[in-house]
């Protein structure tokens, strides 16, 4: 028996550094990953990235929780596959960690609701430093905006915008997440752009506040010249990636580049 589920990829576009969480604004697309479990009979339990063979931490750290709830997991045949490029600021950690979940959960029968499938991935993605909040908004889809961790997140009606995604280079999430340098510039910036935001609580809104947040908490210093030859471009959270709802015209040639569509639905058993 194989059980497979899907996870959109989530671009965020402002957030402010919580302990373990965030709030920020952001939105789903129609492209991500998927994770297919498979029990084995003998030999190891494998994970493979589009069929590579990986450490992956976070996967091992969401095995290690259902071990602890189950009391056995029994050997696995784990396998991830996105044509999204890992840790340019889509999410792949929280989609691999939450379609990881909700796959464990139907093969091994754990009974556990969605709610706790949440929080398994959530808390792995935490500790391994890759993610805070992206497991919580993929699992919502849409577009969100969550002005504060003690807030819940709110969706605002749904839009489809076609997006054009450059990658360009990764950046290890725990260097910023983990950084106190980078919470005091990433906080001070995110959260006056999230107080302009729900002033409107619109897509325009969250492209102009996006922009903003990325120039002004300076993590955008690698990209400033692009942004300001392309009006609705923004960077997405943590990645040398740049994100626009119009087309780019670039400078320099990306690693990647991906068309997408905002998508309303969260991740799924498929």
């Amino acid at each position: 028996m194989t059980v497979t589920a899907n996870c959109p990829a989530y671009v965020t576009g402002i957030f402010t550094i919580g302990d373990g969480d965030a709030a920020g604004a952001g939105f789903s697309i129609d492209k991500g990953l998927s994770t297919s479990v498979s029990e084995k009979k003998g030999g190891a339990t494998t994970i493979m990235i589009n069929g590579a063979q990986t450490p992956s931490p976070v996967t091992k750290a969401v095995l290690r929780r259902f071990f602890e709830i189950c009391g056995k997991v029994g050997l696995l045949d784990i396998r991830h596959e996105t044509e999204i490029p890992i840790g340019y600021g889509l999410g792949m950690s929280a989609a691999g960690a939450l379609s990881l979940t909700l796959a464990l959960n139907e093969l091994l029968g754990a009974g556990l609701k969605r709610n706790e499938c949440v929080k398994i991935a959530h808390d792995s993605d935490v500790e391994c430093g890759t993610g805070l909040s992206g497991v919580d908004a993929a699992a919502i889809g849409g577009i969100l905006f969550r002005k504060t961790v003690a807030d819940k997140p709110v969706a605002i009606k749904f839009e489809e915008h076609e997006i054009e995604l450059a990658f360009f280079s990764p950046i290890r999430t725990s260097s910023i997440i983990r950084s106190e340098e980078w919470k005091a510039k990433v906080n001070a910036a995110g959260e006056a752009c999230l107080e302009g935001l729900f002033r409107s609580k619109k897509w325009d809104g969250f492209v102009s506040s996006s922009r903003k947040f990325a120039l002004d908490s300076e993590l955008a210093a690698w990209c400033g010249s692009e942004m300001e030859n392309n009006g609705r471009a923004s960077m997405a959270m943590l990645g040398q990636t740049l994100f626009s709802d119009k087309p780019l015209k670039l400078s320099r040639m990306p690693l990647k580049i991906i068309h997408a569509k905002t998508c309303e639905g969260g991740a799924k058993l498929v």
